[in-house]
């Protein structure tokens, strides 16, 4: 289900619904060493042997297929709705002064289906930082401190951290204007400094880099030691090269990737909107720089149409994902207005070979592993007719709604994948919440209520929500 940050985010995780990738992610910057567990030296308390969190209210609402029958574990949050940044394995909530939890932000610019920004103000603001277990709900950590922004982020080899951003102006004399610079320091899962920066904006630090994109150009800058890397964006004079924070995807023209991902960063070639030659993308080497592969040089998987020469009638080409060594690379099957269909193929980095390829949509649910994807509506798609699901690694499909069967449009798989959620409309006003076996189609739950299809926690499986009792995480069936 297609839905389209204080500090302004210009324009990642597991499970985003993006097209066709799971992503999420400004000025040189100063790093730090690598930080002190002693939570002296982060200013953060250690929970000394953490125990599962205290016994908390007992979750009342329908059952959720996919996930055990009670919580695991939940908490009192005095009817609020607290935010959440899922941490890969942590959960991260932020009190207040009063020592309420503090309520989701509201940001333009943040994912809808993805929360990476849990606090936003203009003012700074005393907060306390609790770093809980997904699983046990055991507080590992908590960490004072002033804060303007709370983001949720990636640092080196995609391991997720927090930006606590702040701000501070310089007053016109008169003369000069009124200046205001930004600044994030940034913590690791277990409350550990990892480095800060200036000139800080949400979505624009993406695997312990910071992003940004000036005059058609993408620049990457590293906080702390590295290379600062340049995407290239060759092309004729007209050439530019993008970035989305939103997505944390990068693109040049008719070509598009994830900004970082796994220790790769993209180029393009033929990058201009008058560029006649081929468009391509590339992946480089994050740590040599060093181009690894290349759509010029890639074998075209079949059934993507070809011109008189040869070459793909219609050039748009996305690399979705890059993972233990193979890169997922969708192909524009032929010319034509989205959505349509796509041709996804695996690259062997290596070696460059062709090693499995498949039709598929072009708007895309992962599950939280990436071995299930199901097809998407697009935000503006009239002419939905409903889901299918299927393995990504060699897209076999499992099933598919057939004709005359309501649209069933997904939102989420469980976190085990064995669940899909979705939501159906009768074209009038009335939407209904469904849960379906991703293996057999058969309907597990229908009539949820809303607010009822639990975020997922990849590194876990675990799945949470919130409710007017309390929140509630609830382990894998």
């Amino acid at each position: 289900m297609s839905r389209s940050q204080g500090i302004t985010r210009g324009t990642y995780m597991v499970a985003r619904k993006y097209l066709l990738t799971t992503a999420v992610s400004m000025a040189l910057l100063t790093g730090c060493g690598g930080g002190d567990d002693d939570p002296k030296a982060t200013g953060g308390t250690a929970t000394a042997a953490a125990k599962p969190a205290a016994k908390g209210p007992a979750y009342k609402g329908a059952a959720l297929p996919g996930y055990g029958a009670q919580a695991a574990w939940s908490l009192d949050t005095g009817g609020t709705a607290p935010g959440v940044l899922d941490l890969g394995g942590v959960l991260l909530f932020a009190r207040d002064a009063s020592g309420a939890y503090l309520t989701d932000a509201s940001v333009d610019g943040e994912p809808a289906d993805v929360n990476t920004v849990l606090y936003a103000s203009d003012e700074p603001e005393k907060l306390t930082l609790e770093f809980r277990d997904a699983r046990t709900g055991a507080v590992r950590r908590t960490l004072p401190v002033t804060a303007e922004s709370v983001e949720g982020v990636t640092w080196k080899d995609g391991a997720p951290a927090v930006a606590v951003g702040t701000s501070a102006t310089k007053e016109s004399d008169g003369l000069t204007q009124e200046e205001t610079t930004t600044s994030a320091t940034f913590y690791s899962t277990a409350g550990k400094k990892l480095g800060e920066t200036s000139g800080y904006a949400f979505g624009h630090v993406v695997g312990g880099y910071v992003v940004s994109a000036d005059d058609g150009g993408v620049r990457l800058a590293p906080i702390g030691a590295g290379a600062v890397r340049t995407i290239p964006c060759n092309g004729d004079d007209d050439a530019e090269c993008a970035f989305d924070p939103e997505t944390g995807v990068a693109s040049g023209d008719q070509t598009y990737a994830p900004v970082i991902t796994d220790g790769y960063y993209p180029g393009f070639e033929a990058a201009g909107k008058y560029d006649y030659d081929p468009s391509d993308v590339t992946l480089n080497d994050l740590a040599t720089g060093k181009q690894a592969w290349s759509s010029a040089d890639a074998e075209v998987p079949k059934g993507v149409v070809l011109d008189d020469e040869g070459q793909p009638e219609d050039r748009t080409i996305r690399v979705v994902r890059v993972s233990d060594g193979k890169a997922l690379v969708a192909w524009k099957k032929s010319v034509g207005l989205s959505p349509t269909t796509q041709v996804y193929a695996w690259y062997d980095l290596a070696s460059g070979a062709l090693t499995a390829s498949y039709e598929g949509p072009e708007y895309v649910v992962w599950s939280a592993d990436g071995e299930l994807a199901a097809e998407d509506k697009g935000e503006f798609e009239t002419g939905f007719e409903g889901t299918s699901v299927w393995k990504t690694a060699d897209g076999t499909r499992l099933w598919a709604q057939e004709d005359g069967e309501t649209a069933l449009d997904p939102v989420r798989f469980s976190g085990n994948g064995e669940v899909l959620y979705g939501e159906t409309f009768d074209g009038v006003s009335t939407h209904k919440t469904l849960a379906v076996d991703t293996q057999t189609r058969k309907v597990l739950a229908k009539d949820l209520p809303e607010g009822s299809i639990p975020a997922v926690d990849a590194a876990s499986g675990y799945g949470y929500l919130t409710t007017e009792d309390g929140f509630f995480a609830f382990a894998p069936a």
